[in-house]
């Protein structure tokens, strides 16, 4: 057949049109897919700068660093920066505390990565590291004796573990620890030099929280029965242990390390209708006075200070970070308080911690954090009265924009005053994008804060906007609060969680969004799916439970007493409630695509939870995407692993809302 040259060419154009779409088409998803993993490998790098201290005579810096998975020990001069010696570990152990008690030496308690596994436990050693990079040695601990930072070497010689309590700077070669075993626990300063142990002392219970006095003695147990959840404090006198209060009833309180003063020993305990975490001199707590410090709404954190100095501050996030500045007798408390007082007033709407300091108090190592900052280390030198950045715990974010994190507050249908954060997508018109409800785990103690979440920022990187709730029976919030969540896990938890986001659509944000969480955050997402079917588009859970009724027969929680009291107290014991508020049982009610994913060695939240979840919905006839990793426990501690998870996360969003990459 013959065509026109004109005809012809039109034909032509016609033929290949949808071919040049199609390549199109295919290099915009490469692109895309190229994007979604170059976004998730760079949120799920973990911190690379894990501690930065300076030595007692402010001579020597130690930096603790990790890079492609191994962790080292640098040792820097402080004046010039100058590396100075680098201590390298064995590839399975991972840097816990790390504390000065000379000039030239530190302990450290390390934690180890057993064979073939991703996730870290303690090692209850006790290790020496040597400035001048001498070879490292357990002092003590199941490897004491064995002169190696390798996990691998040794063999038992104590079957006990311990913490660092306290340096004890003004004792040479001594440091007090805290020893334990499966039965018990104590005290004793530890000779650094033989590895004895002196003036052992046991305490009157396993879950003891010891408190140091300001000459480095211990002065007081403070426990909470994991059972009941009673609070009992006990001072250590010359006749031994002697019991000075037991609460009645469930409650919070604990004597401060460290944080004494003229008035005595300072008491973090629950106080008011509300029972928020509030500060008392131990004289007022006991005599059942008011009071130091109390806010009605929210827990105090923290009582800042030193074991020399004092308290000169508390942390008080309202949920921003806030401080509250002690009057104090100690002049070097004092001075701590307008050192403070003027970093914040220099890093506003940070967390600011003094973290490390010299022997006079003139040098400062300082660690700046918060909602777009994942962690910035500076050094304060008073006499010279300037301060320079150390670094930077994730570099490779410091020149990329974040996004911020706006507190919330809403009203529960039951007159209940609830918080939260919105976290905006990173788009031109956030409000017009779809969200992501991020709920947290725990449930009971928890609570979503205005720190640095590498997930947060990726799904807003995605496009997406964060909705997070603390729902009742979260922390932070007092323990009436945390209680009024007992037995609510699948019912006003998940209501509140509901209502939060609903509180928001059409004024911050729009109605399309999906609903995602991990451990119990994931039980609450899928509980959120089957009870308000209607509300979101998806649903995605990681490392969760979603049985309630397996939760009493698998997994490390149900080994023992403490752990099977927890679920009792926390779920009741109603096996036909159990099964009516899991999600594995409500399977045919969820019509929203799923996606689970789980790590195959968690002990918390085992795999089997995940299996039981998606083998219901596949029963169901329900959409469900599944991803089980090797080596991994309750959350995934290989970088590449999270990457992998992030990117199927990111890619099961981009199907059911319009994320920015897709």
């Amino acid at each position: 057949m013959w065509f026109p040259n004109a005809l012809l060419g039109f034909l032509l154009i016609c033929l290949l049109t949808p071919l040049a779409l199609a390549d199109t088409v295919d290099s915009q998803q490469r692109q895309a897919r190229d994007l979604l993993s170059e976004t998730a490998a760079l949120f799920a790098r973990r911190a690379f700068i894990r501690d930065i201290s300076i030595s007692p005579n402010g001579k020597k810096l130690m930096v603790a660093a990790e890079s492609e998975g191994d962790q080292a020990i640098t040792f820097l001069d402080a004046a010039s920066m100058e590396a100075l010696e680098v201590v390298e570990f064995d590839s399975r152990w991972r840097l816990g505390r790390v504390a000065w008690i000379t000039n030239d030496q530190l302990v450290v308690s390390p934690s180890y990565r057993p064979m073939r596994r991703n996730y870290s436990v303690p090692s209850g050693n006790l290790t020496l590291v040597h400035a001048n990079g001498k070879r490292p040695r357990v002092l003590f601990g199941p490897l004491a004796g064995v002169n190696a930072s390798s996990a691998l070497a040794g063999r038992v010689k104590d079957k006990s573990a311990a913490v660092l309590l306290d340096p004890l700077l003004e004792k040479e070669d001594r440091v007090l620890i805290q020893t334990y075993d499966a039965n018990s626990t104590g005290f004793a300063e530890l000779d650094i030099r033989s590895g004895r142990l002196r003036d052992r002392t046991r305490a009157p219970s396993l879950f003891c929280r010891l408190a140091v006095d300001t000459d480095g003695q211990v002065r007081f147990c403070s426990m909470q029965d994991p059972i009941t959840d009673v609070s009992r404090i006990y001072e250590l006198t010359e006749a031994g242990w002697n019991e000075i209060f037991a609460s009645e009833k469930p409650m919070r309180a604990r004597v401060l390390s460290g944080h004494g003063d003229a008035e005595g020993p300072l008491v973090l305990a629950d106080a008011g209708a509300r029972g928020t975490q509030s500060v008392f001199t131990l004289e007022s707590f006991l005599s059942g006075g008011a009071p130091l410090f109390s806010d009605p709404v929210f827990d105090f954190w923290n009582v800042e200070g030193f074991r020399i100095s004092g308290a000169y501050a508390i942390s008080n996030p309202n949920p921003l970070p806030a401080y509250t500045y002690l009057l104090s007798e100690n002049a070097v408390a004092q001075s701590l308080a307008g050192v403070h007082r003027s970093l914040t007033a220099v890093f506003t709407s940070r967390f600011v911690d003094i973290v490390s300091h010299d022997a006079d108090f003139e040098q400062f190592v300082v660690r700046v954090s918060g909602d777009t900052s994942p962690g910035s280390f500076f050094l304060l030198d008073r006499q010279e009265n300037q301060i320079r950045p150390l670094g930077d715990s994730r570099p490779w974010l410091t020149e990329r924009p974040l996004a911020e994190k706006l507190p919330f507050t809403f009203r529960t249908s039951d007159g209940l005053t609830l918080h939260g954060f919105l976290t905006r997508a990173m788009t031109e018109v956030p409000h017009r994008a779809p969200s992501v409800v991020l709920v947290h785990g725990g449930p009971h103690g928890p609570f979503d804060t205005f720190f640095y979440d590498h997930e947060v920022q990726f799904l807003a990187a995605l496009g997406l906007n964060v909705v997070q709730v603390n729902f009742r029976g979260s922390g932070g919030f007092g323990q009436a609060f945390m209680e009024s969540g007992y037995r609510q896990w699948s019912r006003l938890m998940v209501d509140d969680v509901i209502a939060g986001f609903r509180s928001l659509v059409g004024k911050e944000i729009g109605q399309k969004a999906c609903i995602y969480g991990a451990s119990y955050g994931a039980f609450n997402a899928l509980s959120a799916a089957f009870r308000a079917p209607d509300t979101f588009l998806c649903a995605a859970g990681h490392v969760g439970v979603y049985s309630l009724p397996e939760m009493f027969r698998s997994g490390d929680i149900p080994e023992t007493d403490f752990g099977l009291a927890y679920l009792k107290r926390f779920l009741g014991e109603d096996s036909d409630v159990y099964r009516a508020d899991s999600p594995a049982f409500n399977a045919d009610k969820i019509q929203v695509p799923v996606f689970l994913s789980a790590g195959r060695d968690d002990v918390r939240a085992p795999e089997r939870q995940t299996k039981i979840m998606a083998s219901a919905l596949k029963a169901a006839g329900k959409s469900v995407r599944v991803m089980y990793i090797d080596k991994e426990g309750h959350g995934f501690a290989s970088e590449k692993n999270e990457a992998d998870r992030l990117v199927r996360l990111g890619a099961f969003f981009a199907d059911y809302l319009e994320t920015r990459i897709r």
